[in-house]
């Protein structure tokens, strides 16, 4: 295997991404093979990782202190509310612009009908106007609704980021691994419960 191959799947194993069988052929690889000066950093790593199965704890409760110790941590949930109060409050804007333009538009129309007694080719002229600018505000109106898809699409990215944080829910569960490391390197300096 050249070294090309070996930076690639080397790029792969960081990312999460190989298979048993990449990363068995990666320990061979980094144990068995003299390995180039500047691969030479990531051989330890796989060393330990050859090493790490075969060795016992001594301390037969230590797992389960371990594992009580990762469960005493308080998980932190996180709840998309703002994003539902943002799209109702929207949702009630639009309609009371709504109701507002129509009221607005009503009452002056009956109030010039009952001033004045215009001749019915004016008024239904004037009527016509008021409703094409009506039908016009509506539409303005109807294409910032139909941008509620697009806040749709965000919404589910947002619950992708939901995914995101069980991952990151994980990685916290692994990381407390690094804070009871010294109780895994050496088990018999630390004080007992």
């Amino acid at each position: 295997m050249n070294f090309k191959e070996i930076e690639e799947l080397l790029d792969k194993f960081y990312e999460g991404s190989t298979t048993l069988t990449e990363e068995q052929q990666l320990r061979n690889f980094f144990t068995n093979e003299s390995v180039p000066p500047h691969l030479s950093e990531h051989a330890e790593l796989f060393r330990h990782l050859v090493n790490s199965g075969k060795e016992e704890l001594p301390d037969p409760e230590f797992e389960n202190r371990f594992l009580a110790e990762i469960e005493k941590t308080a998980l932190i949930h996180v709840v998309i509310k703002r994003n539902q109060v943002l799209f109702l409050s929207s949702i009630a804007a639009g309609l009371l612009l709504l109701a507002g333009t129509i009221f607005t538009f009503r009452h002056d129309v009956f109030l010039r009908s009952t001033k004045n007694n215009v001749a019915p080719e004016i008024a239904y002229q004037q009527a016509k106007n008021a409703l094409a600018m009506l039908s016009v505000n509506l539409n303005i109106g109807l294409d910032q609704a139909l941008k509620l898809g697009d806040f749709q699409k965000g919404l589910k990215e947002v619950q992708k980021l939901q995914a995101f944080q069980k991952g990151i829910d994980q990685l916290n569960k692994f990381s407390k691994f690094y804070q009871y490391q010294q109780i895994i390197i050496n088990p018999g300096d630390q004080p007992r419960p």
